[in-house]
């Protein structure tokens, strides 16, 4: 019996690679004479490191993608602290000898009075990746800790070089929030730029890229690959590069922090965790049981993303396209290093955590744990995660410090996309428990679209919630928000029922069933005849119950197709959520208003159109509650 699991492919990815193991210098003979890959990458994070204002030093070493964390400890209170981590690129793909790095940090640019050492941490990912680039990065890491709660901190990163980045501020964690706050989120992101070109700033966005033996077709390591048809990022459209745009608008909402809902950068564009194998990549495809794998897209996602994220903290959760088995750590070993994830939450779940920040509490779940879609990690766990949902739901709704909780994490409980639709693992782990503890909002991705439920519990619409409704989560149940709509090509919803789209068992199509699935948010005219009225009643779900070997070699389970009322707001384009958030004295009304903010709509010649709002209501104060009991 072949592996089946994340983990085992892992070990099997090693032996494959163990056969033919390079050493670095051989490694990086084959690198610069396969196309300077190396040096192209110089070249890309220098154009971000010039563009945020660095100053070079003597190595040859540039420092570009900073982003920062919050660090919350064991209950999810953020310390005195801010988490960052920047990548450290050479010309050579080596470091200068007894290198060293330090970050500076102090109320004004130019006025550094505190330095905090930080770590130059090597992630090398077994060597090679078959008929790919070598992976070989470094990352600077530190924490800066004894900030001044509510404070405006000023930092740079210097190396002992010389080399020194520009100058970058955040606003460290407040301690109690009285003052109104927002954040942003979306999910399914990537680039727009892939890497290993030398001809090419990072910010530019070329339809190939040139590798040893060829080129990179458009849409293989970079989200260009969008139809014609598309409205905003097609030939015709509005913005061809949404993913970019969007990271650029979130800071006109001046967001204090941002959440991505995994698929963060799509450095496995395959997506099934299985090995990593290149070697078929002109074609678009892997080998059979592999997938394709490039390291350095991430090196073009942290440039893409630090105009934003060098400023507020970024908050990650893991989706199918961030399971990398070459890292180990059932996939997340590179995230460990690339990323500054929190660690409270169970144990060897290392996406899965928690933080509060005012009012309100936040849950990082893996949902890659629950998936019946796609189980190549499936069960990870041991059931330790759900377990450990379920008691910082209870801690939370137990006390008064916490009034909203919102949930965030990749594949859906409730979708109707037509390419993923709902999970079924996932909303059989999750809905039961979001639903006894009164969660307010879910945030999901995986389905490149944007969508809004009404809210739901124990698997049943409660109302319907039409835009600018007021929601009492309290009472009305948890409203599941998909914000797959971050950049990458985009799904289209569940047409009508027919032989490609089975209709549920006991359903009849008759009058608006049989008319196409459309689209429903604020100002739209459908230009057809189709469903974007009524209920929409054809979707499905994804079920564990049988299992099957998917096209690529992954273990996956089956579709059920169900109908559902329950679907109120889809957008098929580009769209993230910018949530306000007003705390309120105890037994005042607070308020949680989410507003989505379309990308570059189609005629309205706007950077970004708001399309819907709801607004969650709850009296402040009033967390603890009695656990609705289980359905």
């Amino acid at each position: 019996m072949g592996p089946e699991t994340i983990d085992e492919y892992t070990e099997l990815n090693d032996r494959l690679l163990a056969r033919s193991r390079v050493s670095r210098r051989s490694a990086m003979r084959a690198v610069l004479a396969g196309g300077g890959l190396v040096y192209a990458q110089y070249r890309l994070a220098g154009a971000a490191f010039a563009a945020a204002g660095g100053t070079a030093g003597t190595g040859g070493v540039v420092l570009s993608g900073r982003h920062l964390s919050f660090v919350p400890g064991p209950d999810g209170v953020p310390r005195k602290a801010m988490a960052v981590t920047a990548q450290l690129v050479s010309r050579t793909g080596g470091l200068p000898a007894g290198l060293r790095a330090i970050v500076e940090v102090g109320t004004a640019p130019g006025d550094y009075g505190t330095r905090f050492d930080a770590e130059i941490r090597h992630l090398t990912g077994r060597d090679a990746i078959i008929g790919g680039p070598v992976c070989s990065q470094f990352y600077v890491k530190a924490v800066m800790d004894r900030l001044t709660p509510g404070a405006v901190h000023h930092y740079r990163i210097r190396l002992s070089d010389g080399t020194v980045t520009g100058d970058a501020h955040f606003t460290a964690a407040p301690g109690p929030v009285t003052a109104p706050f927002t954040f942003t989120a979306f999910a399914d992101v990537g680039t727009h730029t892939a890497p290993t070109d030398p001809r090419h700033s990072w910010h530019q966005q070329p339809a190939v890229v040139r590798r040893a033996g060829g080129t990179w077709p458009s849409g293989v390591f970079d989200n260009n690959s969008y139809l014609s048809t598309d409205p905003v990022a097609g030939a015709r459209g509005s913005d061809p590069w949404p993913a970019l745009t969007q990271v650029n608008l979130m800071r006109t909402q001046r967001p204090v922090f941002a959440l991505l809902a995994g698929d963060i950068c799509y450095a496995n564009p395959s997506g099934s965790g299985l090995p990593a194998d290149d070697s078929m990549a002109m074609s678009r495809t892997a080998p059979p049981g592999r997938n394709m794998f490039n390291p350095y897209v991430w090196d073009v996602f942290f440039d893409q993303i630090e105009p934003l994220a060098a400023y507020v903290p970024w908050m990650f959760t893991t989706g199918n396209h961030d399971m990398e088995p070459i890292h180990g750590n059932h996939g997340y070993g590179g995230h460990l290093a690339r990323l500054d994830l929190p660690g409270n939450g169970p144990k060897s779940c290392p996406s899965a955590y928690r933080f509060v920040y005012g009012n309100v509490g936040f849950l990082a779940v893996d949902a890659n744990d629950l998936s019946a879609e796609l189980q190549t990690n499936t069960g990870y766990s041991g059931g330790r995660q759900v377990r450990w949902v379920e008691s910082v739901l209870r801690e939370w709704r137990s006390g008064t410090a916490v009034d909203f909780i919102v949930a965030f994490f990749h594949q859906c409980a409730y979708a109707t996309s037509n390419n993923h639709a709902s999970d079924g693992g996932v909303r059989d782990a999750l809905d039961p428990l979001f639903s006894r503890y009164r969660v307010d909002l879910a945030i999901q991705g995986h389905n490149h679209q944007f969508e809004r439920t009404d809210p739901i519990r124990f698997g049943r619409k409660t109302r319907s919630a039409p835009d600018g409704a007021t929601i009492r989560p309290a009472d009305d149940g948890v409203t599941y928000i998909c914000a797959g709509s971050g950049g990458r090509p985009r799904y289209p919803f569940r047409p009508a029922p027919g032989p490609e789209a089975p209709a549920p068992p006991g359903v009849k199509p008759s009058g608006a069933r049989k008319l196409p699935e459309g689209e429903r948010y604020r100002g739209y005219r459908p230009k057809n005849p189709e469903n974007n009225t009524v209920s929409v009643a054809n979707s499905y779900l994804w079920s564990g119950a049988t299992t099957v070997i998917g096209k690529a070699g992954q273990k996956a389970g089956v579709r059920v197709p169900e109908a559902i009322d329950w679907s109120q707001v889809r957008y098929d384009a580009y769209a993230f959520l910018a949530i306000d958030v007003v705390p309120a004295a105890p037994g005042q009304t607070t308020t949680l208003t989410v507003r989505t903010l379309a990308d570059a709509l189609p005629g309205t010649k706007q950077p970004y159109t708001e399309i819907d709002r709801i607004v969650l209501a709850r009296i402040a104060g009033r967390g603890p509650v009695t656990a609705a009991p289980a359905r």
